[in-house]
C-alpha cells in the first residue's frame, strides 16, 4: 500500500497516510475533516557527491531545480 502526503484545508495541518490505492479518499489525521488535498511527493536519495550539486538543488523541500517553482515556499 502506498503512503501519501496530505494537507487539510480545514485545520491547515499536513500529515502522511497509508492508503489502499492512489485514488482512495481519506480524512484528516488531526481533525477528521474530509476536506484534504493530496500533495505532490518526491523521494530523496541519500549519498555523497564530489561536485557542487548540492548548491544547485533548489530549496530542498520538493526537489524543484529552482527555489520558488514548486509552490512550497510558504
Amino acid at each position: 500500500m502506498p503512503i501519501f502526503e496530505y494537507i487539510c484545508k480545514d485545520c491547515g495541518r499536513g500529515f502522511e497516510k497509508i492508503v489502499p490505492r492512489y485514488d482512495s479518499n481519506t480524512d484528516c489525521a488531526h481533525c477528521s475533516s474530509l476536506n484534504v488535498e493530496k500533495q505532490l511527493s518526491v523521494f530523496a536519495v541519500a549519498g555523497s557527491s564530489s561536485s557542487s550539486d548540492a548548491a544547485d538543488a533548489g530549496c530542498g523541500r520538493c526537489g524543484a531545480s529552482q527555489p520558488g517553482t514548486c509552490g512550497m515556499m510558504d
